[in-house]
């Protein structure tokens, strides 16, 4: 019984009991911006030369933490801060510009798809984000013509909900931003 109350407390209450399953694990508790904390160099105080004086700068928000070390005595580590980091910026592509539109052109708006299949002179791109797939289908107006997209489908990846095109359609712009950004 130790055991499990040493364990809630080590994890902050947020234990999920044994047999139960932890609806809520990997999704944000918040809607706010994510956070990054990083150690502050030891060296506090910068100094500003001013026309008149020197004035010196301190960060704010600041917690020191304290260590054990291996020989139990308590070692004093770096000041951490802790900042917002700012969204990405996005900008929502309309749905139906995309119509109409040649496969190098829908190319250059959305970026290269996860997969393309071939039906007779058709072409189906699609892509997907988490949540749904974003198919694009490309017809030749006539025999030899480039093909141009006229039509687009969306479906939920993993249930039967619907979506609607232009939500999935923005889903896998921001889902292609932040992995232009990781990378």
């Amino acid at each position: 019984m130790i055991l499990i109350a040493t364990s809630l407390v080590a994890c902050g209450g947020n234990a999920v009991p044994p047999g139960s399953t932890n609806q809520n694990y990997g999704k944000a508790k918040s809607t706010s911006s994510p956070r990054v904390t990083q150690d502050i160099p030891k060296k506090f105080g910068n100094s500003v030369s001013g026309g008149t004086g020197t004035a010196t700068t301190k960060p704010t928000n600041t917690s020191t933490k304290s260590a054990v070390n291996p020989t139990g005595t308590a070692k004093s580590q770096s000041p951490r801060i802790t900042v917002a980091i700012p969204p990405v910026p996005f900008k929502s592509i309309r749905a139906e510009t995309l119509m109409g539109l040649s496969e190098d052109a829908v190319e250059q708006k959305i970026g290269e798809p996860e997969m393309t299949r071939g039906e007779g002179p058709a072409r189906v791109w699609q892509y997907r984000s988490e949540e749904c797939s974003f198919d694009a289908f490309f017809f030749p107006a006539a025999e030899g013509e480039t093909r141009k997209m006229t039509h687009m489908l969306a479906r939920k990846r993993k249930s039967a909900d619907k979506i609607s095109v232009q939500d999935c359609l923005d889903q896998v712009v921001k889902a292609r931003i932040a992995a232009d950004n990781k990378g």
